[in-house]
């Protein structure tokens, strides 16, 4: 059975969560290096919050567990 189409992935196995957790990362190296004021630090936070928010938020409206599927024939 495929994992992804049949199951929740959970948070720490996805990309998009990596790359959120990169980014503010970088953000925040980026303010304690002077180079990013506190204004970009929190709009990099919340960005990659909502980013993360945002995927699980995608994948559980469309998640449908296997035993509450519908047969694929469509014609009737």
């Amino acid at each position: 059975m495929k994992s992804g189409i049949n199951e929740i992935i959970p948070l720490y196995r996805q990309k998009t969560f990596w790359t959120a957790v990169a980014g503010v990362c970088t953000a925040a190296g980026a303010y304690f290096e002077g180079s990013l004021g506190l204004t970009g630090l929190i709009s990099a936070v919340f960005g990659g919050l909502a980013v993360i928010f945002m995927r699980q938020g995608v994948e559980k409206s469309t998640y449908i567990p296997h035993d509450q599927r519908g047969d694929s024939n469509i014609t009737g």
